[in-house]
């Protein structure tokens, strides 16, 4: 009957829908209730109440052909579902159809309408997971509304009497409105796009800012949260990234860095931290505030700007916190809020680290002093009663041993080097085997065999241990002792083996190593054991096998240790 005319107009309505969500887009509020994942109900409501307004407009603006109002309310129900989720889908919908049911003309089709309304808001929010997922292609979007407007002409047919009326209006309006609503939805829900692409450009943004700051934080946050100089270059660094207005850096006692664009700022004490700072702490969660109160402080400072707080924390406990602010708008933007999280989640990732290899640094050199001091008593006293009878008959050999004696005690408590040459720690071995030698005489035979780079810098005292247990239990049954030392260079650098000639090691002294546990004698051999595992690598601990001629203790050193590693 109405023909073109008939969906001009209807092309009129879906135009001018079309100019509602162009404008809706571009809120930001709107935006940022939109790509929330979760929503109080609050926003929740302004959704509901936003996309009914939708409804209630394509309703009133429903094109009269007689006997039936034709209409694009389809487009408003559908998309609250798809763009908001089932909770504001079914709201929209429902309020929606209270709407039309009340309103619609003529009355004898509002009931059919408004169940058919609510119908849209339920479906759209039953596919909205998937359509939040990207899953969806334009063509299942207008297929899903050609779905929705048959059921509505179902709906009609069954709902509405006289069914004559019902069905002479479904073959009327059934074409145009099917063919016009679906096309309509696609252009609709573009016109909502520039949401998701923000969305993804705010993410990417987010990685690229957390990124940029952690890599060029990364040496910087060395000592931790100790010294302010390195803090200050760090807050620099966040400031220029970021393009915050302000950011202050503090630990538990002080204020480490306030830095504000375009202020001389004076100190500022650890009691003036803003609120927020406070809150952050004490919940241990980042914590945020869109206007500061008058109260605070920093407020003269403060009181333009939306300020939010992360706590830094190691091992679950608040070492301190970051606390940035930004221009005040009539929106918070959570976007903001997101990146100092991941910001102060990075620095703290680096503050921990530095605190743990600063950990491992001490803990080494608490090993390294126990092998310096780890001096026998037993071998002083031999070594002097030696002395003083090789002095009786070979005097000049007494003086010898005696040099020797002090050379070896030199090194043992005067050498504050942690790593050494390995000519140099195989010198101080041959020195004590030297005494040695001078006590046992021929009841101690030692065999040197060294091939390769001996400049490889090995930590200073790790191999006397070793040969000190090999001389001590490695008697043969004819009651000599035997020590053989290897050195042989390889791909990964250094391979030293001390081999003797005594019953091997017991197994549970085997077991108890493995273990990192000492029994009896074993303490300097254990902590020979752990300073390799902490310097070379878990793999690199001491090697020990037990064979039919004795015993043999494997150590492995790396070429790329430096000198200064460890201190």
């Amino acid at each position: 009957m109405y023909g073109n005319k008939l969906g001009f107009e209807l092309m009129l309505n879906i135009g001018l829908l079309l100019i509602v969500g162009s404008l809706l887009a571009k809120v930001r509020l709107v935006q940022n209730m939109l790509l929330e994942e979760s929503r109080d109900w609050r926003r929740q409501l302004i959704l509901s109440l936003l996309f009914a307004s939708i409804i209630i407009l394509s309703t009133y603006t429903s094109i009269d052909i007689g006997g039936y109002n034709i209409n694009t309310r389809v487009i408003g129900a559908i998309a609250a579902g798809l763009l908001s989720g089932p909770l504001v889908g079914m709201y929209a919908s429902l309020i929606g159809a209270v709407y039309v049911y009340f309103f619609f003309s003529p009355s004898a089709f509002a009931g059919a309408s408004a169940f058919s309304t609510a119908l849209f808001g339920l479906l759209g929010g039953g596919f909205y997971p998937y359509f939040q997922r990207g899953k969806w292609e334009y063509k299942d979007l207008f297929f899903l509304t050609c779905f929705a407007e048959v059921a509505d002409m179902v709906v009609i047919l069954r709902m509405t009497q006289p069914f004559e009326l019902a069905f002479h209006t479904v073959l009327e309006v059934a074409g145009p409105m099917i063919i016009l609503n679906s096309i309509g939805i696609l252009l609709f829900i573009s016109s909502f796009n520039n949401v998701f692409i923000r969305q993804d450009m705010e993410s990417s943004r987010q990685l690229y800012l957390a990124s940029e700051v952690s890599r060029k934080c990364m040496g910087i946050l060395r000592n931790g949260l100790k010294n302010e100089a390195d803090i200050d270059k760090a807050a620099d660094i966040i400031l220029k990234e970021t393009g915050w207005a302000g950011i202050m850096i503090a630990d538990r006692t002080r204020v480490m860095a306030w830095k504000y664009s375009g202020h001389k700022l004076g100190q500022v004490d650890i009691s003036d931290l803003p609120a927020v700072a406070k809150e952050a702490i004490t919940t241990k969660k980042v914590a945020a505030a869109i206007q500061t109160e008058r109260e605070d402080p920093l407020y003269e400072i403060l009181k333009e700007y939306s300020v939010a707080a992360a706590p830094m924390m190691i091992r679950d406990q608040p070492i301190g916190c970051m606390i940035a602010w930004t221009k005040r708008q009539w929106v918070a933007r959570r976007s903001e809020v997101v990146l100092l999280q991941n910001i102060v989640t990075i620095l703290s990732t680096h503050i921990a680290m530095a605190e743990l290899d600063n950990q491992k640094r001490m803990r080494q050199k608490a090993e390294f002093k126990a092998l310096q001091f780890q001096v026998n008593p037993h071998f002083l006293f031999n070594a002097l009663n030696t002395i003083s009878y090789v002095s009786r008959e070979n005097p000049d050999r007494a003086r010898e041993l005696l040099v020797i004696l002090a050379n070896y005690f030199r090194y043992n408590l005067n050498n504050e080097a942690y790593m050494v040459p390995m000519a140099d720690e195989l010198e101080h071995v041959k020195d004590y085997l030297e005494l040695e030698k001078a006590r046992f005489e021929e009841k101690l035979e030692i065999v040197y065999e060294v091939n390769g780079n001996l400049d490889i810098q090995v930590p200073t005292l790790i191999l006397q241990p070793i040969v000190e247990n090999a001389i001590k239990h490695g008697v043969d049954k004819k009651g000599v002792r035997y020590v053989e030392i290897l050195v042989q260079e390889n791909w990964e650098g250094l391979q030293v083996c001390i081999s003797d000639h005594g019953r091997g090691f017991p197994e549970e002294v085997l077991e108890k190593l493995k273990q990192e546990e000492a029994v009896g004698s074993s303490v300097g051999l254990l902590n020979v054991h752990k300073l390799m595992k902490s310097i070379y690598g878990e793999d690199h601990g001491l090697n020990i096998v037990n064979t039919d001629q004795g015993s043999r203790v494997e150590l492995h050193f790396k070429k790329n240790i430096s000198r200064g590693e460890g201190e």
